[in-house]
């Protein structure tokens, strides 16, 4: 481990504009939804109260069923409709 980080500190040394770790890739960043995209959504996840959070970049989806409280976060519209599905599914009948 101590050779790898000496070796890459020799890297910075010799060429100072070049990094030895690969870049992070970057996520593009969603738009935030149209009023009528966020009504969608709100209406095929019924049982849900759903947010867009314009720091985190994504849905939010509070269970309006249930003792315990589910919360779930994506990016993607389709990922939240099938996770709340999903979570609506695993939750024990009364």
């Amino acid at each position: 481990m101590i050779r790898r980080l000496l070796a890459s500190l020799g890297i910075l040394i010799a060429r100072p504009g070049r990094s030895p770790w690969p870049p992070p890739p970057h996520r593009p960043e969603p738009p935030d939804p149209s009023p009528a995209q966020f009504a969608e959504v709100q209406a095929l996840c019924s049982q849900w109260l759903v947010m867009w959070c314009w720091y985190r970049r994504a849905y939010a989806a509070i269970a309006k069923f249930g003792p315990a409280p589910t919360i779930i976060y994506a990016r993607d519209p389709r990922h939240l409709v099938f996770q709340c599905r999903a979570a609506e599914l695993a939750a024990p009948i009364p």
